[in-house]
């Protein structure tokens, strides 16, 4: 893909593209915004459910086919494209992060709640989706929540 292919296409200039992106990647993430969109995790009475809802959001984004050659490149391209990788972390993981954060923080047992324990486990529950379903070819996604959430509410 290039930005004077996507010019031609709509029939206007290059210039134009770049008045409303600032790079390719930031043009393809605004394009794929609904199929990488992980969302926030809602606030219930059930923090359990709330985790288990974060963790199944994060899955079921990632799994998506357009999401994970979207999400993929946004992560692995950081370096080629800051701007698409803090464009990407600003407008979809850090929202979410938050609000999983504040639900994971919740269901734990009391006292070990700190700030360090909801990044870390926050951590693992990313690295594992992210392994699982961007990673490998063929991702292996059953009982996955399950098994994330008995690791990290243990």
């Amino acid at each position: 893909m290039t930005l004077e292919a996507v010019a031609a296409e709509a029939g206007v200039s290059k210039a134009t593209i770049y008045r409303w992106w600032k790079s390719k990647g930031e043009l393809v993430l605004d394009a794929a915004a609904d199929d990488i969109s992980i969302g926030l995790v809602p606030e219930t009475n059930e923090p359990r459910a709330d985790v288990e809802e974060a963790i199944g959001q994060l899955v079921n984004t990632f799994s998506r086919p357009l999401a994970s050659i979207v999400i993929f490149a946004a992560i692995s391209t950081g370096g080629n494209d800051p701007v698409m990788a803090k464009v990407f972390r600003d407008n979809y993981v850090y929202p979410w992060r938050a609000s999983a954060a504040v639900a994971l923080a919740r269901a734990l047992p009391n006292g070990e709640d700190s700030a360090e324990d909801v990044q870390f486990l926050l951590d693992v529950i990313v690295g594992t989706v992210f392994q699982r379903t961007l990673v490998l070819k063929e991702p292996n996604t059953l009982g996955l929540k399950d098994r994330l959430m008995a690791l990290v509410l243990a």
